[in-house]
């Protein structure tokens, strides 16, 4: 007979949410739902607020990305102010954009993702974290909390605190970078530049264990969609909006100014079309 299974709370993810597989009566998943459980509601609480407060109110949407939230923010409201910021301005909120990127991307890869590479997917799930990790390879863990700390340092160091910062305003930032500022996230990158390098050299070789899951799991034909710079490389604070298509390499540019769509080829093995 047909059967449910809900798998409540998804762990090892950045939210709130559960899965439900529907088997048919010789058992095959018929079908499978990934349930997005959580309600913000930050819609509603904007509504009748003065467009400048839209930053601060949008950066508490979520505790590990606030910096993107605040950004996007900012720059809707440059918009609705038709400015053009100071390009100072903007290469500021592209350092704190970035600072983001790098505390955000250190969390999901080694705090949610490198406890399956590691340890093993098979492995009991009571071990298969973090603390996990930090008892069978120390150096790694503590690798990636060092990468997650300066992430979050800079954002800091730059906006005052480390969750839900305010900088970033319409028309640029609320205050300029120090001297001593600079200075210290001067120090701090080529210790970051070395872990990173370090840890990219035990995923190549790490990778190739895992080929046949790569080809089979979860593989499936998509299109992709990112930022690119006029040259076509890869962008995270202004640029061109463009799809790829998985198969045919055939892309559409959106250009945010005036808004476009023109059908360009592009070409796969370059990260920044995809």
């Amino acid at each position: 007979m047909p059967q449910h299974i809900t798998i409540e709370p998804m762990t090892r993810i950045e939210g709130h949410a559960k899965i439900t597989l529907h088997l048919d009566d010789n058992g095959t998943v018929e079908e499978a739902r990934f349930h997005v459980t959580q309600v913000r509601g930050f819609e509603k609480l904007c509504e009748g607020r003065p467009f400048y407060e839209m930053p601060s109110l949008m950066a508490r949407i979520c505790g590990i990305c606030p910096v993107s939230h605040l950004v996007a923010s900012a720059k809707a409201c440059d918009a609705i102010m038709a400015v053009h910021i100071p390009a100072p301005a903007a290469n500021l909120r592209r350092l704190m954009n970035l600072a983001q990127v790098i505390q955000s991307h250190a969390l999901s890869f080694f705090y949610l993702s490198s406890p399956d590479l590691l340890l093993g997917m098979d492995a009991a799930p009571e071990q298969r974290n973090l603390f996990g990790v930090a008892q069978a390879h120390p150096t790694l863990a503590r690798d990636g909390i060092r990468l997650r700390q300066f992430g979050q340092q800079v954002i800091e160091w730059l906006g005052g605190k480390r969750i839900h910062p305010a900088w970033v305003v319409p028309g640029g930032v609320s205050e300029p970078l120090s001297a001593a500022q600079r200075e210290r996230i001067l120090a701090a990158i080529p210790d970051v530049v070395s872990l990173i390098q370090r840890t990219l050299a035990w995923f190549k070789q790490q990778i190739e264990e895992y080929r046949e899951e790569i080809r089979t799991f979860a593989n499936f034909p998509s299109y992709f969609m990112g930022l690119v710079n006029p040259e076509g490389g890869l962008e995270h604070y202004d640029g061109t909006l463009r799809v790829v298509d998985a198969h045919e390499g055939r892309s559409l540019r959106i250009n945010s100014t005036p808004c476009a769509i023109r059908t360009t080829s592009a070409r796969r093995s370059n990260p920044g079309r995809t």
